[in-house]
């Protein structure tokens, strides 16, 4: 086959995969085996410099003995398709090896808790789908009572222990709506039980909590998102309101998600007492609007899993739903988070009216206000109107922060753009984008953000970095744009990840740093940097 080099007669002949072993490490391993036997057998020191992943952890991911993690995984595969020279297919593969993954990952956490005795049995079976009533509303009742009738009994996992599962979701009891708690906590359950990995833990077995303290609760049991309800009135006005808490640890990589987000449908008092006509209509929309938020979890955990076209999907089908509903619907998050899916696959304009959709919704917006403007600065690259526009959307976002993460990438977003209007010869700007890139660089310094949010916080400062660096070059201060570009590779390089999008701009800074290099005519250093590029997998 053209591309693929003969490495099957060097090295050692591998040992055989304990079969004793569970299976879903046994089925991973020889997976493995199997691409690389496709790939030509590449040595797993050649796929170590392929792949920038360590000989010892690739040989280990393919031995059984225990479950790789995804960065090992992933990065094993990529070396086989380098190394077969069918880097074109790895877009295409890496999704269906994640979903390969997943599945032993979920697995793996299973057979960890099972006691000794069922190791062989560590999968329970799945109960059988629980049984839909029929919904008939009596004559008299408001919207509440008519949505009791939608109440089925649903066992949910109890205990203190963290959640195990790859997308997490806790289901808080809600306040005065036990009928949407119920529906909702059912229809997240049905869709656990078909995705192992996705599970939902209440409300069954968790404490209440108030808006403030939904994060807190979150922590504790491990949720990716955590759910819950609330009926309000107001003067002639009763709103039935879903809040949605979206937390760092799959989520940190957009700031503008991560916190508190509501979802509510509002109707006049006397609609909700009026006749049975009326009543029977709002407790169809209720029904409806539970469906919509379903959808959008169901995206979030898409999203999650970086499945941007799944996410798509259903957030699709939930801003359907709530637009199909003739009540007054406040879902800006929905339309943020189908806004960035569009964004992530490069439809920019698209995006953009759906950011702009959210802030008629709720003008003023933050989160959608760093979204449009993503979309500006992203799709309009050579155009100074678009980036002009992006950056009055940044600095309009600046005067309402919500989190420390959302102000860092909008100050990195500000200075990237006073730096490409410089380069169109659209003013002289690089005193600006370095003031803001220095900003962003001085909340790194002073925050002490852990786990995701951490990494995420040093990506922003690594971006920022290198942003000085471009400057430094451009001003001709090339010993400092060395500096720092070198810092700026410390900062991703202490990111204890591997993803493809940070392995690529890895490359990218190292063959700027060489170019810099070069011009200095440091030739030792700029040969030093070539070596390191081939060892991070790219060509020089």
């Amino acid at each position: 086959m053209s591309g693929i080099k003969d490495s099957s007669r060097r090295g050692r002949r591998e040992a055989g995969i304990d079969t004793s072993l569970p299976e879903h490490r046994v089925a991973l391993a020889s997976r493995l085996r199997r691409l690389r036997d496709e790939c030509g057998r590449p040595t797993y020191r050649a796929m170590s410099e392929l792949a920038h992943c360590s000989f010892a952890a690739l040989s280990g991911a393919a031995a059984g003995r225990r479950l790789p993690s995804w960065e090992t995984t992933q990065a094993y595969v990529i070396a086989c398709l380098r190394h077969a020279g069918r880097s074109a297919e790895i877009d295409t593969i890496l999704p269906q090896w994640r979903r390969a993954w997943e599945d032993a990952s979920v697995r793996e956490k299973a057979h960890r808790l099972a006691p000794a005795d069922q190791e062989h049995d560590i999968l329970p079976a799945a109960p059988p789908p629980p049984r839909r009533r029929v919904w008939r509303p009596a004559a008299a009742l408001i919207v509440v009572a008519l949505l009791a009738t939608l109440s089925g009994s649903v066992a949910w996992t109890r205990g203190p222990t963290p959640m195990t599962g790859l997308f997490n979701i806790l289901v808080v009891p809600f306040s005065g709506l036990p009928a949407l708690e119920t529906t909702l906590a059912r229809e997240l359950g049905e869709w656990a039980d078909a995705e192992p990995t996705v599970a939902v833990r209440g409300p069954s077995g968790v404490d209440r909590a108030s808006s403030e303290s939904l994060a807190g609760i979150g922590a504790k049991h491990g949720a990716d998102v955590v759910l819950t309800g609330r009926l309000h009135t107001a003067g002639d006005l009763w709103t039935m309101t879903i809040e949605v808490v979206l937390t760092e640890r799959v989520f940190s990589e957009t700031p503008e998600f991560v916190g508190r987000h509501e979802i509510s449908l509002t109707e006049p008092a006397d609609v909700v007492r009026g006749n049975v006509e009326v009543n029977r209509q709002l407790a169809g929309d209720a029904v409806r609007y539970v469906e919509a938020v379903v959808a959008f979890v169901r995206g979030l955990g898409r999203y999650a899993l970086d499945d941007y076209p799944g996410a798509e999907g259903f957030f699709r089908t939930a801003d359907g739903t709530l637009s199909g509903i003739p009540k007054t619907i406040r879902d800006e998050v929905v339309l943020l988070m189908l806004g960035n899916a569009i964004g992530r696959r490069a439809r920019y304009p698209e995006a953009a009216e759906i950011f702009q959709r959210a802030l008629r919704q709720s003008p003023g917006y933050a989160r959608a206000t760093v979204g449009l403007a993503e979309t500006w600065r992203a799709g309009s690259p050579a155009d100074p109107a678009g980036l002009r526009r992006a950056l009055g959307l940044y600095q309009a976002a600046l005067t309402q922060p919500e989190s420390a993460l959302l102000e860092m990438k909008t100050r990195l977003g500000l200075g990237l753009t006073y730096q490409n209007l410089t380069v169109l010869h659209a003013g002289e700007h690089w005193s600006e984008a370095d003031e803001q890139f220095g900003a962003v660089l001085r909340a790194y310094a002073d925050s002490d953000l852990p786990g995701e949010a951490g990494r995420q916080s040093m990506r922003l400062a690594a971006e920022a970095r290198a942003g000085q660096a471009l400057t430094a070059w451009q001003a001709r201060r090339n010993p400092q744009a060395a500096i720092a570009y070198e810092e700026a590779l410390g900062l991703l390089g202490r990111i204890d990840v591997d993803r493809p999008t940070l392995r690529d701009r890895k490359l990218i800074l190292l063959r700027n740093l060489r170019d810099v290099y070069r011009a200095m005519h440091a030739t030792a250093q700029a040969d030093d940097v070539e070596a390191r590029i081939r060892r991070a997998g790219g060509t020089t």
